[in-house]
C-alpha cells in the first residue's frame, strides 16, 4: 500500500515540477517522464515502509 501512495505522490510532485519548468522555459517537456521517474521512487517507498513495519512489529510495546 505504501508503494502505491508513494507512486501517486511522486507522480503529482513531478508533474508540478515539469509544469513549472515549462512555465519558466516556454518549452513542452515530456510528461511521461513523471511516470518513468516515479516508479523507482515508489519501489523505494514500498521497501522503506515494509522495513519500518517490520521494525515496529519486532519492537516490544511500552506501557505508560
Amino acid at each position: 500500500m505504501t508503494g502505491i501512495i508513494t507512486f501517486f505522490l511522486s507522480v503529482a510532485f513531478l508533474c508540478f515540477v515539469l509544469l513549472a519548468l515549462r512555465a519558466a522555459s516556454h518549452a513542452t517537456p515530456d510528461m511521461s517522464l513523471a511516470y518513468k521517474a516515479a516508479l523507482p521512487v515508489a519501489i523505494l517507498g514500498a521497501i522503506c515502509g515494509f522495513t519500518i513495519s517490520l521494525i515496529r512489529v519486532g519492537r516490544p510495546r511500552t506501557t505508560r
